[in-house]
């Protein structure tokens, strides 16, 4: 099997979107287990680790997708600090953050940590969209298209502009209020209140 260190940014890249065995059977068998005792010595146990780290890794599968993305750091301390992010998170989602716990210690952490929360959010959005009905979605995604009311409303079948007007506004607040019923919503907003 070639050395895990013998593996290029562009190797590792296109592996990790491949689901090339070799690549991702090195890169947990390189980096695994600091991230297993990071966990375990914060209030989490082996099946957490691996829960943790398989999410770590589906967080570098997107990036690594992401044409413009490039791996400033190590890739110990990409993985290291994502899995940190995602630990903190869960164990706030627990109530269980233990008091020494360390977060937020290098520069990238923040950035990390805004794009994990983008691309949550961005899934609850999409996930929620795909709940409403047809009628809505397609009303919603023409307004986003910037068509213009007129023509949303020969499209639509309506009988007025005023009727699209005020069918988006429905189709618009309801996928507000199933965003805002989520789980994970009630979480983000938790977590706003509370101190890091």
């Amino acid at each position: 099997m070639k050395g895990f260190s013998k593996y290029s940014q562009q190797e590792l890249s296109e592996g990790i979107v491949r689901n090339d065995e070799d690549v991702v059977r090195s890169i947990y068998q390189e980096h695994y287990h600091s991230i297993r005792q990071m966990i375990k010595n914060n209030n989490g146990s082996e099946e957490d680790a691996k829960d943790i780290f398989q999410d770590t890794l589906i967080v570098l599968y997107q990036k690594f997708r992401d044409n413009n993305f490039k791996l400033t750091s190590s890739l110990n301390t990409f993985l290291y600090s994502v899995a940190r992010i995602l630990w903190y998170r869960e164990l706030r989602r627990r109530r269980e953050l233990p008091t020494a716990f360390q977060f937020m210690e290098h520069s990238d952490d923040q950035e990390i940590y805004r794009s994990i929360e983008r691309e949550e959010r961005l899934s609850l959005f999409r996930q929620k969209y795909e709940e409403l009905s047809e009628d809505c979605k397609k009303i919603l995604q023409l307004f986003l298209n910037n068509v213009p009311i007129k023509d949303i409303t020969k499209l639509m079948g309506y009988s007025s502009d005023q009727h699209t007007k005020n069918r988006r506004l429905r189709c618009k607040m309801s996928l507000i209020n199933k965003i805002k019923s989520s789980e994970y919503y009630k979480e983000l907003h938790n977590g706003k209140n509370e101190s890091h």
